[in-house]
């Protein structure tokens, strides 16, 4: 019987794991480590670009809110080629990485690549569209010209 529990004692110590199982777990910690450095670069940019959406809707409907508040039309104004904008006392600049169109009214831009939006103290705006793009990702943020409601959907993907 003692033989039996040594036999026993010394096949459970003898346990362990095959070469094959180490190469196979190595393998699977480089194709997770390549995954995900591979990944921060995407998702970096495209985090700057959902913030910068965000930042974006933000004012918008910070603007709306001092026309409303205060009686008195506000305008958000943005230069398309420096990708900074302006709204009251608020300002800011977007990332250079990202690509920035608009349409909206010609009436309230200043220039070429200037872009802007009025609203009104009754909460209506001249509309537009501010687009923002990067990597063949985008986020669109519309302003409704009847209600002056912002709004922020994704773009479809652009084709590689």
């Amino acid at each position: 019987m003692a033989t039996w529990r040594s036999d026993m004692s010394t096949a459970m110590r003898a346990r362990g794991f095959t070469l094959i199982e180490l190469l196979l777990v190595i393998v699977l910690i480089a194709a997770i480590t390549t995954l995900t450095v591979g990944l921060l670069g995407v998702g970096r940019s495209g985090s700057q670009l959902r913030s910068a959406a965000h930042t974006i809707a933000t004012e918008l409907r910070y603007t709306r809110a001092q026309a409303l508040a205060t009686g008195v039309p506000q305008r958000f104004e943005m230069d398309l080629d420096k990708r900074s904008w302006i709204t009251g006392t608020h300002h800011g600049t977007l990332p250079s990485s990202l690509q920035v169109s608009f349409d909206g009214v010609r009436q309230e831009q200043t220039g070429a690549r200037n872009a802007a939006i009025r609203f009104f103290p009754d909460g209506s705006a001249t509309g537009g569209r501010i687009s923002l793009r990067t990597q063949g990702v985008g986020w669109r943020v519309d302003v409704r010209w009847l209600t002056g409601e912002v709004t922020l959907a994704r773009l479809p993907d652009a084709a590689p």
